[in-house]
């Protein structure tokens, strides 16, 4: 019986370990707004390593080595965001920022490919394309406050 409600509790205990965290709104939305501008600032570096490599601006492996800190830089943003309960009402909002926080993962991994692979031809339509989601970014950012 004693093992029973031993192993019980640590099961109980072991679940409220995995629960996400339910801040206040005031904090989800502050906890939102630095993932972003976190994310912004990633996705725009990464544009700009894309522009420098494509003139032969970086050397050695830089680019690949920024993209790589940009990507792990990006886990730990969305981590900060998708690891709370979003406040009452704020579903949409959380859906929202969790597609776009996963698109910027999605888009500094095609570029890191592209500068690991070393696929200039790929460099202007990925800048154009992380340039175009900052400013997406950016917007989520205004719609917060």
């Amino acid at each position: 019986m004693l093992r029973v409600v031993v192993a019980s509790s640590a099961a109980v205990l072991a679940l409220a370990g995995c629960a996400p965290t339910e801040p206040s709104p005031g904090d989800w939305r502050t906890t939102a707004d630095q993932a972003l501008e976190d994310t912004v600032s990633e996705v725009e570096s990464v544009a700009l390593v894309l522009d420098l490599q494509a003139h032969d601006r970086l050397p050695g492996r830089a680019a690949r080595i920024a993209a790589v800190e940009a990507e792990e830089s990006l886990a730990t943003a969305e981590e900060s965001l998708t690891t709370q309960q979003p406040p009452a009402g704020e579903a949409g909002t959380d859906r929202r920022l969790g597609d776009l926080l996963t698109e910027a993962s999605d888009q500094v991994r095609q570029a890191r490919i592209a500068l690991t692979a070393g696929d200039d031809a790929a460099y202007a339509d990925l800048r154009g394309r992380l340039l175009d989601l900052s400013d997406e970014l950016d917007a989520a950012r205004e719609d917060l406050r």
